[in-house]
């Protein structure tokens, strides 16, 4: 479970709300992604991030998405697994990414909550990274350490997702999210990864 993630508003969440949570916390990476991929990769990942996005917008159905999630699982199964470096990174958007396309299939809160968990690891993993790798211990019972800046501004950008949609005049339980708010979420999300990708840069540059 993540540590830091407070996804309460989301337990009465309608499966298309919680399909355009999963989508702008993989948004949010994109940027980030780019910097560690040629462009075929990046152009795949966003033309399948797209398709989710039609599909909570209700302009399209979710078999493009299941084609797309096929090809994320033998990519992902053939892989050899890596625990550190900018291919950790790289294997965890995709994650994200697959934990999207897997929603507009078959929505559940559960799926948000792993989406959280799994942003939560890649950004304390970048957060530690840019700290210079000095570890926090605590103890269990023990208040937790506060979050890196990263994971920070990652549980910010989740009330900036309800923001968005509370200015829109929509509740977690609507059955559609139209298209301009679709934008507006996407529109947020990108300038969250844009953060992202300022940041961790160098630190990517150096594992490449």
């Amino acid at each position: 479970m993540a540590r830091y993630h407070d996804l309460a508003l989301l337990q009465d969440a309608s499966g298309v709300v919680l399909t355009a949570f999963c989508a702008a916390v993989a948004e949010r990476m994109l940027d980030v992604y780019a910097g560690m991929v040629d462009e075929g990769e990046l152009g795949w990942a966003e033309d399948s991030l797209e398709r989710v996005w039609k599909v909570v917008a209700a302009e399209s159905d979710s078999d493009a998405c299941a084609v797309a999630l096929e090809i994320i699982e033998a990519e992902t199964s053939s892989e050899e697994n890596c625990d550190s470096g900018s291919s950790f990174y790289a294997a965890r958007i995709l994650d994200l990414l697959g934990l999207a396309l897997e929603s507009a299939l078959r929505p559940d809160f559960g799926k948000a909550e792993f989406v959280a968990n799994t942003a939560e690891t890649l950004l304390s993993s970048l957060d530690f990274a840019l700290s210079g790798e000095r570890t926090v211990t605590y103890r269990p019972g023990e208040q937790l350490p506060p979050p890196g800046p990263l994971v920070s501004r990652d549980v910010a950008a989740d009330a900036e997702f309800f923001e968005v949609l509370r200015r829109a005049g929509l509740s977690v339980g609507a059955p559609v999210v139209p298209a301009a708010v679709v934008s507006e979420i996407r529109r947020v999300s990108r300038d969250v990864g844009d953060e992202y990708c300022r940041a961790v840069m160098d630190v990517i540059s150096m594992d490449s």
